[in-house]
């Protein structure tokens, strides 16, 4: 009897023991993506050109918090954002041609998924859904070409429909378990996710789209997630000192003033239509369509405003105002470049020396920390540039890494009807308070704007990058 007693004891520790290793290398992935998360971090910065020991400076909230597991990031969520409101949050993380798709509520992880899918696969998610819009059809007269170059690539893209394509990348980033309450959603993307119009997903079952009835940001990364959100909600509560954290959003009563923030144009920075240069390797259209979109936005403004247009838009005259203002709204051309995204993607103004580099405007901070709080970027291909594991490198981050807090990026710029009766109701919104600023505003002026121009290439092409109220 001892004997059997002593097998099965030892039967039992065996399948235990193969139990416990059986789950290891899962357990070990799951805890080690923050570590990886972190390296990939340090190589999109290490890319901007960024030292080291800046990077470190940038990593002190992450590291601080101690935050390498999915627990541990949930928990943080709740001290960041309230329990009783329908935020959810989804981090991507893409590592050995596999996307790991986590979905959170504030202090819970409603659903952890790994997805086997090749990166060339993935990121061409986005691209089916251009080509299914038509877009790199209908933005042939606004974007700038190579001179003597014009036709770059005669091979047309294999045609997909739309409801395909939608429901192809609509099952790889949302969970299928998705909240349809949930009011507001914060993306913190991988590799080219954050390019990608999440106003049209489809995670509902009656078909609608997602910008119906939620609006969403994109968090450039977890690491600015937590430092970005840090530095609101210090600034908001005068009982919040160091690097204490709440320990819930809900039990600290200044945070409910974040619910009722308005974003009046005071000072605004408009730069209107440049006078393209002509000596350049591209041709730059003219675009009328940009001076239409500025005029819609000075009845608006309740101070003074400073306007640079047509030759008036130098870089130098740029760099004089942009400090002094709380909004900078560049109505021009952009170029994103993935070879060299801080030398080579630029947006483009007047003068001898035209082009504002994403180097340039990353190194701003070095001249004066006082960036404007948002920056609109109205420019085809402000949302691109160079894909890495942990994000996308262009124009956007770079005012980020500035100083600014919120960038309305372009994905397209297709129409410029569309896009000046969009603009102009989303700064019409913005005067009014709203949870989820200045993301809801934004939504808010997609559906006013879906009201009139039907195209989904008319209205989805902005997205809110940076961190919200």
């Amino acid at each position: 009897m001892k004997m059997k007693i002593k097998f099965l004891l030892s039967v039992g520790i065996l399948f235990v023991c193969a139990s416990l290793k059986a789950q290891t290398p899962d357990e070990k992935y799951h805890q080690n993506i923050y570590t990886i998360y972190e390296k990939q971090y340090r190589e999109l910065l290490q890319t901007r050109g960024l030292p080291n020991d800046e990077i470190t400076k940038l990593l002190k909230a992450y590291t601080g918090n101690k935050l390498n597991s999915d627990s541990g990031f949930a928990k943080i969520l709740g001290q960041f954002y309230s329990q009783k409101k329908d935020i959810g949050i989804l981090f991507y993380f893409f590592n050995n041609d596999t996307l790991r798709r986590a979905y959170y509520k504030p202090d819970n992880i409603i659903e952890i998924k790994s997805i086997p899918i090749k990166k060339e696969k993935l990121m061409q998610l986005g691209a089916d859904i251009n080509q299914s819009l038509n877009l790199y059809k209908l933005s042939n007269n606004r974007t700038p070409v190579n001179r003597g170059n014009v036709t770059l690539n005669n091979k047309q893209p294999k045609s997909i429909a739309f409801s395909d394509a939608v429901k192809n990348a609509t099952d790889i980033l949302l969970p299928q378990n998705f909240d349809p309450r949930t009011k507001h959603l914060l993306i913190i993307p991988a590799l080219n996710i954050g390019t990608i119009p999440f106003h049209l997903l489809q995670p509902f079952r009656n078909k609608s789209f997602l910008i119906d009835s939620c609006s969403f940001t994109i968090v450039p990364s977890l690491i600015d997630l937590v430092a970005l959100r840090t530095k609101i909600l210090k600034n908001q509560s005068q009982s919040w000192t160091g690097d204490r954290l709440p320990k819930s959003f809900d039990n600290d009563p200044e945070f409910s003033k974040l619910d009722k923030l308005a974003f009046i144009f005071e000072n605004p920075l408009l730069i209107s239509n440049p006078a393209y240069p002509t000596d350049s390797s591209f041709m730059f259209p003219n675009l009328p369509g940009a001076e239409k979109e500025i005029e819609t936005t000075l009845p608006y403004v309740k101070g003074s405003y400073t306007l640079l247009k047509g030759k008036q838009a130098t870089k130098d005259s740029v760099l004089k105002y942009i400090f002094k203002a709380d909004v900078a709204y560049f109505a021009t051309h952009g170029i994103a470049d993935q070879a060299d995204p801080m030398g080579k993607s630029f947006l483009v103004l007047s003068g001898k020396s035209p082009y504002l580099t994403a180097k340039e405007i990353m190194t701003l901070r070095n001249i004066n920390p006082n960036l404007p709080g948002m920056v609109i970027l109205s420019a085809c291909q402000t949302g691109l540039g160079k894909s890495l594991e942990a994000g996308t490198a262009g124009l956007a981050r770079s005012f980020l890494l500035g100083g600014s807090s919120h960038v309305i990026m372009s994905l397209w710029n297709v129409d410029d009807n569309a896009t000046a009766y969009l603009m102009s109701r989303f700064i019409y919104h913005l005067q009014t308070p709203h949870r989820f600023m200045p993301a809801e505003p934004l939504r808010l002026a997609v559906l006013d704007t879906k009201k009139i121009f039907k195209n989904p290439a008319q209205w989805a092409s902005f997205s809110l990058f940076g961190i919200d109220y």
